[in-house]
């Protein structure tokens, strides 16, 4: 019985009739190796650090690459702290290992042209970076909350609640940073928003001095 099951299954994913939700786990290495990567990552990425100040945050990002489990990562909280050059540097060289491609996006560039759509196979040259994020297997957001609002023929709306309803479907991993606390993005995005970025992400609370 299971063997019939597993092979109607299969032919339905073939067919696009169905939809199974496989989160793919990804690991660089044990935590010694992790924390000696992120170390250098963050080095290497951002030139004007003087010198670098290992923040307890960081350990949990680095706990996040040994095991990912299926999941991303929400930077959430103060500013000056490294969440960006994590974000927008860190990540998707770390995928970039992985040959996995994710170009990082701010939030307030979501209505504008995705950069690379003329020099992508299939892509309509006028696809927007929205667009781009809402069909990405791994999106990447710096800044969340500083977006405005999408106006489709008078109609505004949250941009981002596209990109979270496609990665929920599709079990995608999301890498958010944002300067907004928990209770800004419940009021901004609304509680089931937050369900869903709780359970695609694992959620890192920068707290203390900008280092910046």
């Amino acid at each position: 019985m299971e063997k019939n099951i597993a092979t109607l299954i299969d032919r339905m994913v073939t067919d696009c009739k169905l939809i199974v939700r496989n989160p793919t786990r990804l690991s660089w290495g044990d935590s010694e190796m992790c924390d000696a990567l992120f170390r250098t990552l963050f080095r290497r990425l951002d030139a004007t650090i003087a010198t670098y100040h290992h923040l307890p945050e960081y350990d949990e990002v680095i706990d996040w690459m040994h095991d990912t489990r299926g999941v991303g990562l929400l930077l959430i909280g103060d500013c000056g702290r490294g969440k960006s050059i994590i974000t927008t540097g860190l990540v998707p060289v770390l995928l970039g290992m992985k040959e996995i491609s994710a170009y990082a996006v701010h939030a307030d560039e979501l209505n504008k042209l995705y950069p690379f759509a003329a020099s992508t196979m299939g892509m309509d040259p006028k696809t927007s970076c929205l667009d781009y994020l809402a069909r990405c297997p791994y999106p990447i957001i710096d800044e969340l909350g500083v977006e405005p609002m999408i106006n489709d023929y008078g109609e505004r709306y949250e941009g981002f609640n596209r990109i979270i309803n496609a990665a929920e479907r599709y079990s995608r991993p999301l890498f958010l940073s944002t300067n907004l606390t928990k209770g800004d993005l419940l009021n901004r995005y609304g509680e089931r928003t937050f369900d869903r970025l709780r359970h695609l992400c694992r959620v890192v609370e920068f707290r203390g001095d900008s280092l910046r």
